[in-house]
């Protein structure tokens, strides 16, 4: 064999060993990622094995009433380590798997199945419920249903249960803080929460005249300035007949409830003649969008201050000025105010990223990168105006927020978060940041890369 021979039959060997060991690595990755994929069964938590026996105890701090939207496979998935976060002996946990995506319910479904033995096998003397009740549409009053579902049920169904607090999640949320650290510090909030700071809206809900008259939404809610805020013709419990104007208020779907308003919720909507209900038919035959954004945030500002029991914040600002194309509603950064009247660094209850898009209502532009799904992944592709994916390098900016929960968090995007969320206190979230002008490298594509060799 001469030397051009002798250097081909090397190459060759180089090559057959290469593409070898590529099969091993793409075969480990592949095993790898299925899986986490299936969330197989950690063991129960030694703390969980005595709950049930402490679940008939009044527990400290708040009992909460958790309802956990789910809509599609990744949901689902993402689920099963927010149940892990959130089970508890204080804690009922419902899950609503939106009606158009019923197949995920049949046994065959392995995403629901792991939930399910994780539920039988180690609730932690949590109270756990799966339930297909409502078809949700996009940006219809559908979105409002499976919230105004879980309301009724934990008022009525679970009665019994010594809840306190009422919140609602996306599958794809994380609690910040581990469940004797949520239990405390929502025990110190005794607030309505119908809104966060990481929407436009911040803390409060926000008139709509705050707006610019441009803004979409304010657009499409006052038809352009053309349309008069509603007057609401209702019956009150004494059977009074009661007039109301309703100026729109914006908020967030995203909800933490007080136990006494849900009952007031509920008590309403049963009677098709109250303020909630006609103002509820009034949304729906106006065609009003995104009502899950404005209804429980409208009412709230239309009700008895001590039912609404809105959060005390400092400093604070008039929510009611009518400032035609008005001031910066999120101009000054707020605080939540504890119970006591002391300030808690809170100025964000959910951290999420939205609307970075385009510049705010108010100017301000978005710098920091955010996490592109990839293409292989389960995770769907955020609307354009997100709310988008969060990873380790939003850390810094969760610490600093002290918000409660995250969304959007994957397994399917970066399951770092998983494994470094929740926790005990707020010095343990790191305080990792987005770097400055760095940009990430594709994936290597090794398998067409000594396909590329070959040819």
């Amino acid at each position: 064999m001469n030397r051009l021979g002798r250097r081909r039959f090397r190459l060759s060997i180089l090559v057959v060993v290469s593409l070898l060991v590529l099969t091993l690595v793409l075969t480990a990755n592949a095993t790898s990622e299925d899986d986490e994929v299936e969330n197989e069964a950690v063991p129960c938590p030694s703390q969980c094995l005595d709950m049930n026996l402490a679940k008939d105890k009044r527990s400290p701090g708040a009992h909460i009433f958790y309802l956990v939207l789910l809509h599609n496979e990744r949901t689902v998935q993402d689920a099963l380590p927010l149940f892990r976060s959130i089970r508890d002996p204080r804690n009922t946990v419902v899950f609503h798997v939106d009606k158009k995506a019923k197949q995920l319910l049949l046994p065959e479904n392995e995403s629901i199945m792991a939930l399910r033995r994780e539920i039988d096998s180690c609730a932690c003397g949590s109270t756990v419920r799966i339930d297909s009740v409502h078809h949700v549409e996009w940006s219809k009053w559908s979105m409002n249903l499976p919230t105004l579902w879980g309301m009724r049920i934990a008022v009525r169904a679970y009665a019994a249960i010594d809840w306190d607090v009422f919140i609602n999640l996306s599958g794809d949320t994380l609690p910040v803080y581990a469940c004797d650290a949520m239990a405390e510090t929502l025990d110190n909030l005794p607030y309505n929460f119908v809104t966060s700071r990481s929407c436009e809206t911040g803390l409060l809900p926000t008139n709509v005249y705050k707006f610019p008259s441009w803004w979409h939404k304010r657009s499409h809610y006052t038809r352009e300035g053309t349309e008069p805020d509603p007057v609401i013709v209702y019956t009150d419990k004494k059977g009074e007949t009661r007039n109301q104007t309703m100026v729109t208020h914006f908020g967030s779907q995203w909800v933490i409830l007080q136990r006494k308003f849900c009952v007031w919720l509920v008590d309403e909507m049963s009677r098709r003649d109250s303020l909630p209900s006609k103002f509820a038919d009034y949304l729906q035959m106006s065609g009003k969008l995104m009502t899950d954004e404005t209804f429980i945030p409208t009412l709230i500002m239309h009700m008895d201050p001590d039912l609404a029991q809105l959060p005390k914040l400092y400093p604070s600002y008039d929510t009611d000025d009518d400032e035609e194309d008005g001031g910066d509603a999120t101009e000054t950064q707020q605080v939540v105010l504890w119970k006591n009247q002391t300030l808690s660094d809170i100025t964000d209850v959910r951290y999420e990223r939205m609307d970075e898009h385009i510049p705010t209502a108010f100017g301000r532009f978005w710098t920091q990168q955010r996490y592109i799904v990839p293409e292989d992944s389960l995770a769907d592709e955020p609307r354009a105006w997100g709310p988008y994916f969060l990873g380790v390098y939003d850390l810094a900016n969760i610490r600093k927020s002290g918000a409660l929960f995250v969304r959007k968090v994957s397994l399917h995007v970066d399951p770092n978060m998983v494994q470094l969320l929740p926790v005990s206190r707020r010095e343990e979230i790191p305080e990792i940041q987005w770097p400055i002008e760095v940009i990430v490298t594709e994936k290597p594509d090794w398998h067409r890369r000594f396909q590329e060799i070959q040819a």
